[in-house]
């Protein structure tokens, strides 16, 4: 085992992290990616690289962790290069144990317990059931720029604009009756954002991504069996105000203010 790998497991089993079945002697030969410390991206929420000045991520088969400073709210991701002009993002934690994830030339894989992914972020071999979230990303071959969006969304869902998530009733008319709820992630914020409405005729406007691992893959989704909302990587709760009933999270989900009138829900995303 390389040394890089010995102290990455050391580093691991010293945060209380269990590696069941795997001793660190006998750990599958996958390295976690290169970390790559970028800063916090700007309003347009796009982050744009020189690939040829990152020899890590350069190489076909090759790969580097974007990791951003703590509290600009947005998970470490992983940029691979799977060949020629091929670049893929996907979220950097696996979603199993929370582990930081490597790449073995064709798909990601968890040095911990060999969970993998293919680059669409689907799971292709268990413990992991819970797919890695995956970013738009452009190369430019003319200048070696790898684009990579994190703030893209779902096309069915409302953009945000001057801060707010506008849905207007004659789009969302789940919205109108209590228990209506609408979920999705919105350009320009990039993270998912349920809305609901409560028995009482309010609203709650939540963002929806686990505070456990606070990893974009990991999105807490309402249970009705469950009366509120449940995070199927580890099985946090939550109420449909965001609070949290259930571990391993111990933080509330973000709150966002949203109001009503005739037309429709505002959601001010801040």
């Amino acid at each position: 085992m390389s040394s890089s790998r010995r102290d990455f497991f050391k580093k691991l089993l010293g945060t209380g992290v269990v590696v069941a079945g795997i001793p660190p002697a006998c750990a599958p030969n996958i390295d976690p990616s290169p970390v790559l410390d970028v800063p916090t991206p700007g309003a347009d929420g796009i982050v744009s690289l020189v690939v040829q000045r990152y020899p890590d991520l350069s190489r076909e088969g090759g790969s580097v962790t974007l990791r951003f400073p703590d509290g600009s709210g947005q998970g470490n991701v992983m940029v691979v290069h799977p060949s020629a002009d091929t670049y893929a993002a996907l979220s950097a934690t696996c979603t199993h144990v929370g582990c930081p994830m490597g790449f073995d030339g064709k798909e990601a894989v968890c040095p911990c317990h060999l969970s993998k992914f293919s680059l669409d972020g689907k799971v292709t071999n268990a413990p992991a059931t819970v797919p890695l979230k995956t970013y738009v990303c452009t190369y430019n071959a003319g200048t070696q720029v790898l684009s990579i969006s994190l703030k893209g969304g779902d096309d069915a869902f409302p953009t945000v604009e001057d801060g707010k998530l506008t849905f207007k009733f004659a789009e969302f008319p789940e919205l109108q009756d209590a228990g209506g709820t609408v979920s999705g992630v919105p350009s320009g914020y990039g993270r998912t954002v349920s809305v609901f409405k409560l028995e009482d005729g309010t609203y709650s406007a939540l963002d929806a991504v686990c505070t456990h691992l606070d990893d974009d893959a990991c999105v807490a989704r309402l249970d009705d069996s469950l009366g509120g909302l449940l995070c199927p990587c580890h099985g946090s709760m939550y109420t449909k105000t965001g609070t949290v009933t259930n571990g391993p999270a111990t933080r509330d989900l973000k709150k966002f203010t949203a109001t009503a009138d005739a037309s429709g829900v505002v959601v001010s995303i801040a």
